[in-house]
């Protein structure tokens, strides 16, 4: 197995690496932002022809093990993964909701290729609403109950009943979706730096 990455210089504060999958991915700019948004970590710098990055920490609020961690979770993926240029250009909050959405989501679909014509629901069903529940009044901070799933989610109960709350699930998880990808289409509009 090939190493993800190579310290070549660890003093504590400042730590150079090598890192052979900098070749692949090419978003430098946004890698770099993505650890200067770590707590402790003061700046980045990506050095794309040397495959190098330089990180400035701050000792008292980031341990080397903490921070080699992140660093070895975050190049562990491999070239061409499709979730990098989605989950890289988000904040930690929409990260963290689109992360319990796919893990809802995977949940309702096994549960749903489970489920037989002589339906009694299982633990697996029951762990799969339950999931796209949590998903579903996790995100936002505005008032829960007028968010668009969760109104989805009352009503399509009251229509079709406790006994297809698997169905249920799955259509206040489609909203929760549609209702992600608006709010993230929203913040992509939104500048991300300003310049004063």
């Amino acid at each position: 197995m090939n190493a993800k990455f190579y310290v070549l210089h660890d003093i504590p504060g400042r730590m150079r690496l090598q890192i052979p999958s900098l070749r692949d991915k090419t978003n430098y700019k946004e890698i770099e932002h993505m650890f200067c948004s770590l707590k402790g970590v003061s700046s980045v710098r990506i050095e794309p022809s040397i495959q190098t990055m330089l990180i400035h920490y701050e000792v008292a609020y980031l341990s080397r093990s903490t921070l080699l961690r992140y660093i070895s979770v975050f190049f562990q993926q491999t070239r061409l993964d499709p979730l990098d240029d989605i989950m890289i250009q988000m904040d930690p909050a929409m990260r963290n909701d689109w992360l319990r959405t796919l893990f809802s989501g995977g949940l309702l679909l096994l549960a749903g290729i489970r489920k037989s014509s002589f339906y009694k629901p299982d633990a697996l069903v029951y762990g799969a609403v339950a999931a796209t529940g949590y998903t579903v009044l996790s995100h936002g901070t505005s008032n829960k109950i007028r968010h668009p799933d969760i109104l989805t989610g009352i009503i399509t109960l009251l229509s079709l009943g406790p006994s297809n709350m698997l169905y249920v699930a799955m259509i206040t998880w489609i909203v929760n979706v549609l209702e992600l990808l608006h709010e993230k289409q929203k913040k992509q509009t939104r500048p991300l730096y300003t310049v004063s």
